[in-house]
């Protein structure tokens, strides 16, 4: 079975010596912010081509508006998650 890595969310997106890297993080299981809520922490990079990086946003809107045809999300849901 391949290794898998669960995720939160998506951190700082940037290009860096003509590759994409985007911080992947978690909600930590120890670390608290003043209201006692879990605070995102790194947990792993993704390091891809720009062309790589372009088939994934185009797989990843494929989902979202699969999703969105479903009933499954609303454009309110998305746009408050933003």
């Amino acid at each position: 079975m391949a290794n898998q890595t669960f995720i939160d969310g998506v951190g700082e997106v940037r290009l860096s010596e003509g590759v994409i890297r985007m911080d992947l993080l978690a909600m930590s299981p120890t670390t608290r912010d003043k209201e006692g809520n879990p605070v995102p922490e790194f947990v792993e990079q993704l390091v891809m081509s720009p062309r790589a990086f372009m088939r994934l946003v185009g797989a990843l809107s494929q989902t979202l508006q699969g999703m969105e045809e479903k009933g499954l999300i609303s454009r309110t849901e998305q746009q408050a998650a933003e």
